[in-house]
């Protein structure tokens, strides 16, 4: 049985936000994008569809006064990008918030940065996987995410053969042998299917240690979870992409393209559609995309703030305009002691960063196994290669920002060696108050 929790005018279907930050990134006054989209939300109950917004900012994202803090943080950061140290608890936390807030009707938002990007993307994974449990079930949250990761040591999740001769009866999908415990799970406790409405994240990075059974014995190994890099319950997906990130640790998660949408879990194939998926390269490295540093030094970030603000709208999303105008157009607020720069525009190129400190160089000359390597000039020996700054993959035919295109032609400098022959330029955003016709807003081809 659906659970309302509430009564009255608030059982009116209602948006259902999860705001997941990356690792690294402190509350405070360097803020990242998703706090930025977190508080221009609009969240009091007379915004119509009410919204309820859930903000995690991830493990090691508040601010810390000491050294020991510090380096204790850097540590998380660097196992959660390694290993997944730490992000059972987030995905649970915000599972859970769905899990007492869902009811029938409700639309659900994802939104995440880094780390927190590839969080947002396993919650999709696992509600598609095992459902929504009931509110009075909860405790048994833990119990499904387990069985969730088990399924993704064997492999299967993220393939086009993963999604066919799926076999279901009103108690949801049957399990395809013996170790597809989490089909299993959502069978006993009677789960509820929600689809996602719209996943937003900025730059995707992380991996994950799960177990893996081959042959007779269990072995750790890295892996994917299971339907983060291919979905069917995902309806919209959009993600903003560093194009000049190189750390090896930084590795970007891209989501696979084309797929199908499943309006619920019995659709036919006949009435399977295309998901809506947009991917859009801008200039910067991981934080310059996703936001984190000083203010000052953010005009860069603004431009994919403002693109995923205006995607989440156009998907039913309610924001505050004045806020909007404030953090990321950087219009003055009355009464308000804080300052935010605006984007970077023509004539004016926000700063970029370069994000391979000493501690982060160490890592580049360390080997990795051949089955990695991304970018084609680098060489391989006896099965492994050095990334040493391995440059991303930007496939022929992608999506380009045109703040990409407008920083090349203010900073003859700026030249990314991995900016392919041909791709799509998405416009500029259209500030406040400007006359959209003149702005233009069509796509174009660059070849």
């Amino acid at each position: 049985m659906e659970h309302a929790a509430n009564t009255g005018h608030k059982l009116d279907p209602k948006n259902l936000v999860i705001c997941c930050d990356g690792t690294g990134n402190e509350i405070s006054e360097n803020i990242s994008n998703v706090l930025k989209l977190y508080r221009c939300l609009r969240k009091t109950d007379k915004t119509h569809p009410r919204q309820m917004v859930f903000y995690d900012p991830g493990v090691g994202t508040v601010t810390e006064p000491t050294t020991w803090h510090r380096w204790k943080a850097n540590i998380n950061l660097v196992l959660g990008l390694a290993t997944g140290y730490g992000l059972d608890a987030n995905v649970l936390s915000a599972y859970c918030f769905l899990v007492e807030h869902y009811a029938p009707g409700d639309k659900i938002y994802l939104f995440g940065f880094s780390r927190g990007a590839y969080t947002v993307r396993v919650l999709a994974g696992l509600i598609h996987k095992i459902g929504l449990i009931s509110p009075e079930q909860a405790n048994l949250a833990g119990s499904g995410l387990v069985a969730y990761k088990q399924y993704s040591g064997t492999g299967r999740g993220n393939d086009v053969e993963d999604l066919k001769d799926i076999v279901t009866d009103e108690n949801g999908p049957l399990p395809k042998d013996e170790f597809d415990l989490a089909a299993q799970f959502a069978r006993i406790t009677s789960t509820r299917w929600p689809t996602i409405h719209f996943i937003g994240v900025w730059d995707t990075v992380a991996s994950v240690i799960v177990p893996r059974r081959d042959n007779f014995f269990f072995v750790i190994s890295l892996e994917e979870l299971a339907f983060t890099l291919r979905n069917p319950s995902v309806k919209i997906f959009r993600q903003a992409i560093a194009i000049d990130e190189q750390r090896c640790m930084f590795r970007l998660k891209q989501y696979r393209e084309p797929q199908d949408y499943w309006s619920n879990r019995y659709v036919p194939d006949e009435k399977k559609v295309p998901q809506d998926i947009l991917q859009v390269w801008f200039a910067g490295v991981h934080c310059d995309v996703g936001g984190g540093y000083p203010e000052a030094e953010s005009g860069e970030s603004k431009y994919p703030l403002i693109w995923m603000i205006k995607e989440a709208e156009k998907a039913g999303l309610n924001f505050n305009p004045r806020t909007v105008n404030q953090l990321a157009w950087g219009v003055p607020r009355k009464n308000s002691p804080f300052k935010y720069v605006p984007p970077a525009y023509e004539g004016k190129s926000g700063e970029l960063h370069n994000s391979m400190t000493a501690a982060w160089r160490l890592l580049e000359y360390l080997p990795k196994s051949a089955k990695y390597k991304e970018w084609p000039e680098r060489r391989v020996t006896f099965g492994f290669y050095i990334p040493d700054c391995e440059p991303r993959v930007i496939p022929e035919g992608a999506h380009v920002h045109e703040s990409v295109l407008k920083r090349m032609a203010v900073d003859p400098d700026y030249k990314p060696v991995n900016l392919p022959k041909a791709y799509v330029t998405v416009p500029m955003p259209v500030p406040p108050g400007a006359d959209v016709a003149a702005a233009g807003v069509d796509e174009g081809v660059t070849g």
